[in-house]
């Protein structure tokens, strides 16, 4: 996770996002969710912080957007926003969840609902969002 957290950091400072054939992932914030499935977001970069460790914080001049695949991948670690999702926490080694959400889900909640995410993307399509945890 610390490794992850740290290449996530380099990227967001240098506010690199790649949007090419092949699919890349990177950390972001998500700032607008369309009803169409078009999705905004700015890189993310972790930093410290006296409560809980760190906070994700946006990158400035790094806006970004795309539209969600029809089989996008969504997750969640708590599930608040995301009724589907199983009770209690669950989240992977690099600390985003791995409850799944439906795509009708995520459309629905709104960006305040949300912490950072991890966002895949293949050429201009999103593919899999993956929500960190943060107590």
């Amino acid at each position: 996770m610390i490794a992850a957290a740290v290449a996530a950091a380099a990227l967001a400072t240098a506010g690199v996002f790649v949007l090419g054939d092949s699919a890349g992932a990177a950390d972001g914030i998500v700032t607008a969710i369309h009803p169409d499935g078009r999705v905004e977001w700015t890189d993310a970069r972790f930093v410290k912080a006296e409560e809980n460790g760190s906070n994700a914080e946006p990158v400035p001049g790094t806006a970004h957007k795309a539209v969600l695949a029809g089989d996008v991948k969504i997750f969640t670690g708590v599930g608040s926003w995301c009724a589907s999702a199983a009770a209690g926490l669950a989240v992977g080694l690099d600390g985003t969840g791995s409850r799944p959400c439906t795509r009708a889900e995520f459309l629905a909640t709104t960006p305040d609902s949300l912490y950072a995410v991890k966002i895949t993307v293949k050429g201009d399509v999103v593919t899999r969002i993956a929500e960190y945890y943060h107590p």
